[in-house]
C-alpha cells in the first residue's frame, strides 16, 4: 500500500493510538448505550484522524490548520463523552487513565501544530 505522507505526522500515530483504545474502551459501555454514547464516542475519534489526513490533502497551510482545529474539537468531544460515561458510572476513571492522557498528549500536540500552521 502507498505511503501516504500524512502518515509520518506524530498527531496521525497517535489518533490511530486513540481509535484502538477507545474501541477496547467502549466495548464496557452498557448495551443501552451501543448507538448513543459509544457510537458519538467511535465517531468523534475517527474524525480526529480523518481531519488530519484531508486536511493534509489540502493546498495551503491556512486550510490545513482548520482542519486541525476540527481535530482539536473532536479530541475535546471525546474527552467529554468519556468524562461523561464516569458521571454516569459506565466507566470508571482508572479504566480510562491511558486513553485520558493520550488524549491530552493528542490535544496539546495538535494546538501546536494548529499554531504552527496559522502562523
Amino acid at each position: 500500500m502507498f505511503n501516504y505522507n500524512f502518515e509520518k505526522l506524530e498527531v496521525w500515530q497517535l489518533s490511530l493510538q486513540a481509535i484502538r483504545e477507545v474501541k477496547r474502551i467502549i466495548q464496557k459501555l452498557p448495551s443501552e448505550e451501543k448507538y448513543v454514547l459509544a457510537d458519538q464516542i467511535r465517531r468523534a475519534t475517527l474524525s480526529i484522524a480523518l481531519n488530519i489526513a484531508e486536511g493534509w490533502g489540502r493546498k495551503s497551510k491556512k486550510d490545513f490548520g482548520r482542519f486541525i482545529s476540527n481535530a482539536i474539537g473532536s479530541t475535546l468531544e471525546v474527552i467529554a463523552c468519556l468524562k461523561i460515561a464516569c458521571d454516569l458510572n459506565y466507566l470508571e476513571e482508572k479504566e480510562i487513565k491511558n486513553l485520558d492522557e493520550l488524549l491530552k498528549e493528542l490535544y496539546f500536540k495538535l494546538l501546536k501544530f494548529s499554531g504552527y500552521l496559522n502562523k
